[in-house]
């Protein structure tokens, strides 16, 4: 793997996570020798600093994770002249397709950092340091990055939880040597599933009710908890996830007037956990949609299907595929790159709640969180009486709410529905291994069928 072999971990303390915790306010660092590793709380905070850095990268949610999956399923067009994005457009990835292999690596860095500081807080002897709660944010990293890495690379064609799904290869300790960094097979998906439970449960256990902006906490594990069950077809333990997020009335959606605001004015109530951007610490998703003229360059485009999707009088339409400039997305809109990236907000706790309670078959109750958002949204009361009907309205909602923001192409995967893009080849519904990963593995990696 990229830079695996690296035993010095970059911790630098990114002046762009603005806590109130004193204990955020240190002088930078800019390595740490990992034979040492981390002795101070200070240390552990600065190299979880590190580990928060490594989702903001461009390979990350810095651009890709919230542009690749759009651009592969129907909300966004390629306009630009990258070949390997239009091999993700035209759903036609090759296994050396340097996006995708850029992005398995970022996010295999994200979890060895996640590992360095799980392994290294116990030696913290500090009886201030909350320990469990730092290990808390590490573990949540960790379960986040092994959930994106099989929403999109594991499972099996047909989706998630069949028969012979496959996982990835799974590094649950610090890589300090050229052993800790040989390559291992897949696991199964359901050792995947069990480490990304047993780490988020812990999370929701341990995390403070507030650790300061673009930090984990309490609601941030229960909200991917909800989104890990509801991926899973696990609705009744998605449903109470999302309920004990809603019911803690620590977040509360923005109004219908002010919905663009989500993301103008960065850290709204609606916001459950946003990445922290500023000018010293910036992203690309603007530059790589806005057209030169507005200085950028024009590589991506919102679809003329999203832009129909959009009932009228939906004010998600001028954000989701904008006037001027012309079909772009208004939640990114400063080509300086100082947008945060909402990774989990009060709308989507809403969607899994009324689809976790469309296919428990509480219908009236599903139609109420339903509507909650199509209330915000500015359209009027759905009125479906099935589950079925439900399932589908629901869907529909979440792509219009979550245009751009990386969700579609799972929410099509997981509903088995990836069919409804076009694509006709069902082994594209996993994206291939990189090709230097398998090549690399001496035969331990095994690739994706079909590719």
């Amino acid at each position: 793997m990229k830079n695996i072999f690296k035993i010095s971990i970059i911790i630098a303390a990114f002046g762009f996570f603005q806590a109130c915790d004193n204990n955020l306010e240190l002088e930078p660092i800019t390595a740490l020798d990992a034979s040492v590793g981390f002795k101070t709380k200070q240390d552990v905070d600065a190299a979880l600093l590190g580990a928060y850095n490594s989702i903001q990268s461009s390979n990350y949610f810095g651009l890709q994770l919230q542009v690749l999956p759009d651009l592969y399923a129907d909300n966004i067009n390629h306009t630009g002249t990258f070949p390997t994005y239009a091999q993700i457009f035209n759903r036609q990835v090759l296994a050396d397709n340097s996006n995708i292999g850029g992005l398995w690596n970022t996010v295999y860095v994200a979890v060895n950092r996640a590992n360095n500081v799980i392994a290294s807080v116990p030696t913290v002897k500090d009886p201030s340091f909350n320990a469990n709660n730092a290990i808390g944010e590490a573990r949540l990293l960790r379960a986040f990055h092994y959930f994106n890495l099989i929403s999109l690379f594991g499972g099996s064609p047909a989706g998630f939880n069949k028969a012979g799904g496959l996982g990835v290869p799974i590094y649950t300790v610090p890589t300090l040597s050229a052993e800790d960094a040989a390559p291992k097979a897949r696991s199964s998906e359901e050792e995947v599933w069990k480490l990304i439970i047993e780490d988020i449960n812990f999370a929701v256990a341990n995390l403070a009710v507030t650790n300061g902006n673009g930090r984990a906490n309490k609601n941030v594990a229960l909200a991917l908890k909800a989104r890990i069950h509801a991926v899973r077809n696990e609705w009744a333990l998605a449903e109470a996830a999302a309920s004990e997020v809603i019911n803690s009335k620590r977040h509360t959606l923005l109004t219908t007037a002010n919905y663009q605001n989500i993301w103008l004015s960065q850290n709204s109530t609606e916001a459950i956990w946003e990445l922290q951007f500023d000018i010293n610490n910036t992203n690309s998703v603007t530059f790589w949609y806005y057209p030169g003229a507005n200085g950028g360059r024009n590589e991506f485009t919102s679809s003329n299907s999203l832009r129909d999707a959009h009932e009228a009088g939906d004010v998600r339409r001028v954000v989701n595929v904008s006037t001027a400039p012309a079909n772009k997305t208004m939640k990114y809109s400063r080509v300086n790159g100082i947008d945060n990236v909402l990774l989990i907000r009060l709308a989507e706790m809403h969607l899994i709640r009324a689809e976790a309670y469309a296919n428990l078959n509480r219908i009236a109750e599903s139609l109420t969180e339903l509507n909650a958002i199509r209330k915000r949204a500015g359209l009027s009361d759905a009125a479906e009486t099935t589950s079925a009907g439900l399932v589908n309205a629901i869907l529909k909602e979440r792509r219009l709410e979550f245009a751009h923001e990386g969700y579609r192409w799972l929410d099509l995967r997981r509903t088995g529905r990836w069919n409804a893009t076009g694509l006709t080849e069902d082994f594209r519904s996993r994206w291939p291994i990189p090709q230097r990963e398998v090549q690399t593995s001496a035969g331990l990696i095994t690739q994706n069928t079909g590719y």
